[in-house]
């Protein structure tokens, strides 16, 4: 446990580090070598996100948490699309001169689609981790056995991919989106939705301009599964443009959108920004300047 410790910074060891171990002892007490790591995994967690100042008092962690829900969507969209990519071109060269590379990144962006969506059906410290996976299994097969260009595609796209799948996991857990589907049964129903609504996308032949349903359909899929009250949190300007840029920024790349609809997209999200901070000038003190005392209790673990 003294090595766990170490990673929380010193200032928190002195003043909260008996009451984390005796947490710990308490919650391993009589159990297994899996429920322990579990445990460990938690403290380390939680000592990572002090370390990095994200935990759910400071401003960092809140606007994390505002933006998580969207950072998910975004990540189970563009994984989605890439998987089609891929099943195109399995489809229709049989993947001659590259063996087995794409379905073996279709695999790994599929599995970052099915972290993304059990997020959002009320999983979400599984789905976060989940789709980090798939992320990172995809950028590794793109630079091992394609050959990516690590100043190229693999760091335009990957790296913001792999930021927006960080986000998502270091959320705070207490801050974390409220699940809207809390049996068992709503999250298999959501996720053989999800299951349907992917199989369509890798199979259905999509003409000009259809192809860019392949963004449009799974980001609006996840909008809804997020619900009202992942917009109802985006209480500040840097919030939302946090929250919509990574939105048109892979939109505008797999499915090649237009200026104008691009154009357009940049201008409703700015406005939207705008309009957030105007109200939040009227409202008063800031929303994410809350009680910032460091607290070592188990609602900022997971």
């Amino acid at each position: 446990m003294n090595a766990w410790m170490k990673l929380y910074p010193a200032a928190f060891r002195r003043e909260f580090g008996d009451e984390v171990t005796d947490a710990y002892r308490e919650a391993t007490r009589g159990a297994g070598g899996r429920a322990r790591m579990l445990e460990a995994v938690d403290i380390a967690g939680h000592a990572l996100r002090m370390r990095l100042g994200l935990g759910s008092a400071g401003r960092a962690g809140q606007l994390l948490a505002m933006v998580a829900p969207f950072a998910v969507i975004a990540v189970g969209a563009v994984a989605m699309s890439w998987a089609r990519m891929c099943a195109f071109v399995v489809t229709i060269s049989g993947g001659f001169g590259f063996g087995d590379v794409f379905p073996q990144l279709m695999a790994a962006h599929l599995v970052a689609v099915l972290g993304a969506f059990l997020a959002l059906a009320g999983r979400w410290a599984v789905g976060t981790w989940t789709a980090l996976v798939g992320v990172l299994a995809g950028i590794a097969i793109d630079v091992g056995r394609l050959g990516g260009d690590p100043v190229g595609s693999t760091l335009l796209f990957g790296g913001p991919l792999l930021i927006l799948a960080l986000m998502a996991l270091l959320c705070p857990p207490d801050l974390r989106p409220a699940p809207r589907t809390r049996t068992r049964a709503g999250v298999v129903a959501v996720l053989a939705w999800t299951a349907v609504v992917t199989g369509a996308l890798l199979t259905l032949p999509l003409s000009y301009p259809l192809p860019e349903l392949k963004f449009a359909v799974p980001m609006v899929y996840g909008l809804l599964l997020a619900g009202r009250q992942a917009f109802t949190r985006l209480r500040t300007a840097p919030a939302v443009l946090l929250a919509g840029l990574p939105l048109v920024f892979f939109g505008a790349n797999p499915g090649g959108l237009d200026v104008l609809v691009l154009t357009s997209a940049l201008g409703l999200l700015l406005a939207a920004a705008a309009v957030v901070s105007v109200r939040l000038r009227r409202s008063g003190p800031n929303p994410l300047a809350g009680d910032r005392t460091a607290s070592c209790g188990s609602s900022d673990r997971g």
